[in-house]
Formats: C-alpha cells, structure tokens, sequence
C-alpha cells in the first residue's frame, strides 16, 4: 500500500452509510482501492475494464505474499470446499460424515479469508483522516462482519461434523443460531460492499468495474446462504428435524458456487491496474 499521511485526505463521498471514497493529492481514493492497497486513480473512480482485460488481470502473475493475493485464494478454495460437500450432501445423503467433513474444511479456509481481508482493512484504517472514527468506513464494517460471520460457520460445521448426534439445546445452540447469525452478518457485509462500490447507493450499474461485479455476486451469495439458514431453522425440535433440509443445501450449494466467482474475480481484481494498461 502506499503510505501517506492521514492529513492528506479530505472526505470526497460520505452518505449517512458511511464514508466510501476520499481526496487525495495523487487523485480519488475510493474506499475499495484503499482496503485493497490499491494507489487512488486521477481519472475517474474505478478502474474500466473490458471482459477481456479481467481476463487478462485473472492471468496476471500473482504474489501469494501479498494479503489481497492470499484473501482472494482463501474465498475461492473454501466456496468449492462447500460446494463441493453441499453436491455430496445431494448426491449421497447417506454419507453425511463426509459432507460435513468437506464443508468444515471449507470453513477454515472462509475463515482465513476473513481474517486476511478484516487484517486489510486494518492496515488501511492508518490512513484515514484523524477526525474520523473507523466505524464510518463501510469498507471496515464490511470486511469485519463477513469475517465474524465465517467464524460462526466454523462453529455450525465443525460441530454438525464432530457431534452429529447431538442433544436439542447443544444443536440449537452450536448449529442453527451460528447458522442463522452468520448468515445474517453475511447479509448485512454484503450491503456495506454494495455501499462501498456505489458510494452510498445500494444499487448502480458499473459492468466495466471487477468491484461492481464482485459486490453484485457476493450479495446474490449471501441471499442464497440466509435461504439456506432460514430453511434449516428448526420445525420440531426434540427430532432434530429442518423446515426443508433440501432447500438449505441446494441454497447452501449456490450460494457457494457465487462466493467461489467472487474469489475469482478478486484474484482478477489484484491485477486490475496491469491489465487496465494493456
């Protein structure tokens, strides 16, 4: 990242959502590209990008030292995990221990992912203006709740793996409330993202932007996995039963399969500046 004084920033965009892009003397600085350790842009605030230059940036030679690098990787290795477990969870539900196996496997990597991301975060918060508090910055929020979300997933999978017959009050507490909480803080992550790239607007239309489109499939994602905890939340208790177990794994399944395009397009998105030169 480039290091800067925090006095040379002035808040350019700020909405009652939070602060999502800042003046500095080197240009805009938008809060994706500061939490990414991307440089600010002059022109204009992301970076265009043809299909074929995103292409371009997924082929880039990456450094797996690099946090965003490393991030990118987590959150497409640990989605395929859990789709993976999901589609043996549908094609062989009379395996569950190796479902469960795959999906808490999964969950470490969500896991680091969120970590490095939330680490990210931190690092750039060094930057920011002195008079504001670090709350402000969606860009935080973001990367702080989906991280706090992929630890309860640690605790709904390793348990639903390691104690799958469990008692009501232990499988209530350790698998459907982390579940449902996760999934709830996936949600409200997947707004700030959304807020960060339309710079207080929910909703805008930039299909030439890797951000834009990382934000629109992560929230689709994250729609797709409170699906999936709204219907695993329980309908008779003492039996351990689900309202549609179908439904939460087909659910658990898509939402996977976006969060894997994600990371996919994050590792594009660590190489958006070589590619925008080409």
């Amino acid at each position: 990242m480039t290091t800067n004084s925090n006095s040379q920033l002035k808040t350019y965009w700020r909405s009652r959502l939070g602060v999502t892009a800042w003046q500095h003397p080197s240009g805009l600085w938008t809060s994706r590209r500061l939490r990414k350790g991307h440089a600010p842009l002059r022109l204009f605030h992301f970076k265009r990008l043809t299909l074929w230059q995103m292409l371009l940036a997924l082929c880039h030679p990456k450094q797996v030292n690099q946090l965003e690098v490393r991030t990118a990787i987590a959150f497409i290795v640990g989605p395929f995990l859990f789709a993976i477990g999901s589609l043996w969870s549908i094609t062989d539900p009379g395996a569950p221990a190796l479902s469960s196996a795959t999906l808490a496997m999964g969950s470490v990597f969500f896991t680091a992912g969120g970590w490095w991301q939330l680490r990210q975060a931190k690092l750039a918060t060094k930057v920011l203006p002195a008079d504001m508090q670090d709350w402000q910055w969606c860009g935080l929020r973001c990367a702080f709740t989906q991280s706090i979300g992929t630890v309860l997933f640690n605790i709904n999978t390793f348990f639903l793996w390691g104690w799958p017959q469990s008692n009501e009050n232990s499988w209530l507490l350790l698998a459907v409330l982390p579940n449902l909480l996760g999934s709830i803080l996936f949600l409200v992550s997947a707004a700030d993202g959304l807020i960060e790239v339309g710079h207080g607007k929910l909703l805008v239309y930039e299909p030439s932007h890797p951000g834009w489109w990382i934000a629109m499939v992560n929230a689709l994602g994250c729609l797709w996995f409170m699906q999936s905890a709204l219907a695993a939340l329980p309908n008779n208790l003492p039996e351990l039963s689900v309202f549609n177990a179908g439904m939460a794994t087909r659910t658990t399944l898509l939402g996977s399969l976006c969060f894997a395009i994600v990371g996919i397009l994050s590792l594009a998105e660590c190489s958006e500046d070589e590619a925008s030169n080409t």
